[in-house]
């Protein structure tokens, strides 16, 4: 049987739960704009700790959003180059250009020394990405920066779910979170997004904007409840979404917990394979493991070991992120050139993510790192 990068974790007790909820939601006849969206806004908030959470219809509906609220108005917003496409789109999109950066090698994330290069008198804010569910040690640093130029700071909080830094989680850590529910996502609603944040008139702006720019807040006076304030459009989350979420967040402990047990089975395994090591977690920071990364020696590359594990020992794994975003055709043509950010492009061809989800077991786990230390001996004596 092959081993899978990532799998979404529904025990049979939570199918039977959302199930049973599918059945009263369709009988009830609210299948959007219910009490399940609230639900699970007021539940994720709480998790997070922040004071709001707008569910949306994805992850880059929130990136877009949060960035709508700064009014961009053409100006420019740093995004690391080692992010999914989105990141940099949704700039686009909220009406800014979006400006690559190079990442720490330590890290996979933005690199506070190349991000103070980059700011300019355009800049009006910086997307902070915890890749792969790891909150940078350089938080702080980079949070200190944004203050000092008077820049916002947005979390992608996308693969960060459960991450946190001394002692506060994810999505509560700067301006503004944007989480993502796509399926490989440490919890899932299939398709969906959230935003969290601790001030009201960003809350009220997203809760606007989500459906098509209606009248939020102190703006719904009178009887018309559909009066257009703004542009919007419809990135509303249905309530069959908001229920599974909803079940999902409250088995997320448990998913939690054994994400990181594959993460130390995988650190104690791996301590015996040479050509290969796994990116260390920095005190007071705790990690998702949306993703488990290792880096290889060169000139060992991503591509050819994940070549070897999916073909001779159905071994499936991945990359964060191959090609970066300055490598992409579209960022490539309009904007950039191969070795524009060469720490991201020495490290992220030689990053591989290996599979981990709650269900991959301690076995599974050892004979990924054993294929992995054969696939290693077999490209080093080619």
């Amino acid at each position: 049987m092959p081993i899978y990068a990532n799998q979404p974790f529904f025990p049979e007790e939570d199918i039977a739960e959302i199930n049973a909820g599918i059945s009263e939601i369709l009988r009830g006849g609210r299948l959007t704009q219910g009490p399940q969206v609230d639900r699970f806004e007021t539940e994720f908030a709480a998790f997070c700790g922040s004071r709001h959470a707008v569910a949306v219809n994805s992850g880059t509906a929130a990136l877009e959003i949060l960035l709508r609220y700064h009014q961009l108005d053409g100006g420019e917003v740093i995004v690391p180059t080692n992010t999914f496409l989105a990141s940099a789109n949704a700039v686009i999109f909220a009406g800014g250009r979006p400006v690559l950066a190079d990442i720490h090698p330590e890290t996979l994330c933005l690199d506070p020394r190349d991000l103070r290069r980059r700011i300019t008198p355009q800049t009006r804010g910086v997307i902070l990405v915890h890749i792969a569910g790891l909150i940078t040690p350089h938080l702080e640093e980079i949070r200190g920066l944004c203050r000092q130029h008077g820049l916002f700071l947005i979390e992608d909080a996308a693969h960060a779910h459960g991450a946190s830094r001394n002692g506060r989680m994810a999505g509560n850590l700067c301006d503004g979170g944007a989480f993502s529910f796509y399926p490989t996502k440490p919890m899932t609603t299939g398709e969906g997004g959230m935003i969290t944040t601790n001030d009201e008139a960003v809350a009220n702006f997203a809760r606007s904007l989500r459906c098509h720019g209606i009248a939020i807040g102190a703006e719904n006076r009178g009887d018309n409840k559909n009066l257009l304030m703004r542009l919007g459009h419809n990135w509303r989350m249905s309530e069959i979404q908001a229920l599974v979420g909803r079940v999902q967040l409250k088995r997320f402990p448990e998913a939690l917990a054994a994400r990181r047990r594959v993460g130390e089975w995988y650190q104690a395994f791996l301590q015996t394979i040479g050509g290969v090591s796994p990116f260390s977690i920095p005190d007071g920071t705790l990690h998702s493991f949306y993703k488990y990364p290792v880096l290889l020696s060169p000139p060992l590359t991503r591509e050819n070991i994940g070549r070897e594990l999916r073909a001779e020992h159905q071994v499936q794994t991945g990359s964060i992120y191959w090609p970066p975003c300055h490598l992409q055709p579209f960022y490539r043509e309009a904007m950039y050139c191969p070795g524009d950010f060469p720490v991201a492009e020495d490290i992220l061809s030689r990053t591989l993510a290996l599979p981990i989800y709650p269900t991959l077991s301690r076995e599974e786990v050892e004979l990924v790192c054993q294929a992995l230390q054969i696939a290693l001996h077999q490209q080093v004596t080619i």
